[in-house]
């Protein structure tokens, strides 16, 4: 009996820090992984970077699990939550796809939410992919150029095992590519190491 109510004493505080979106503390991982978990209150797009003009990578599907990351403003100063759909639709988007969702259409997006600039950077050694699901043969997102910065954000395996950083790009290049594109990047390609990242989860 008296273990029974310290486990549950332990998952009520669990749950109450759950919900504070700050990287790097425990309540980011566990059963659902990073982030805090979200519900779109109707279809809406997932796009590579944050603001609704930058290409559209994916769909977080009305009632659909989404993570939401962390919050970035679009050029016209709207709110535009990173967050990661956990589930897959057969033959149309992988599980796990990545992207920015209008804030106006999730539900239970904590105020907490911090920037995605609140992450720790890393550098790449070569350019390199951002994908928009953890594996190399999902749709490309966008690129990390050789020596630019990264704001590594989770770790994740992909189908073989092989470790995929989600990360956001920093810098943009006029005429091909907005600032903070955000995707999967092949860890090898990464000049530091990435072991202390959190598990992205996966359900």
């Amino acid at each position: 009996m008296k273990n029974w109510k310290i486990a549950a004493a332990v998952a009520m505080a669990s749950a109450v820090v759950a919900g504070t979106g700050l990287p790097g503390q425990a309540s980011e991982f566990g059963s659902l992984g990073i982030g805090t978990q979200v519900t779109p209150r109707v279809d809406t797009g997932m796009y590579a970077a944050p603001g609704l003009s930058t290409p559209r990578v994916g769909t977080a599907w009305a009632g659909d699990n989404v993570a939401a990351v962390c919050r970035q403003r679009d050029s016209n100063g709207q709110d535009m939550v990173l967050g990661i759909d956990r589930v897959g639709h057969t033959g149309v988007q992988w599980s796990n796809t990545v992207g920015y969702i209008w804030e106006a259409d999730l539900v239970g997006v904590p105020t907490s939410l911090l920037t995605c600039t609140a992450y720790g950077t890393y550098s790449t050694l070569r350019d390199t992919g951002l994908y928009t699901a953890p594996g190399l043969s999902t749709p490309r997102a966008g690129t990390v150029w050789g020596g630019e910065r990264l704001y590594g954000i989770c770790q994740i395996p992909d189908s073989n095992g092989r470790r995929m950083v989600l990360g956001v790009a920093v810098s943009g290049r006029a005429g091909v590519q907005v600032a903070n594109t955000v995707g999967y990047v092949w860890n090898p390609d990464i000049a530091q190491s990435t072991d202390a990242l959190r598990d992205c989860g996966a359900s």
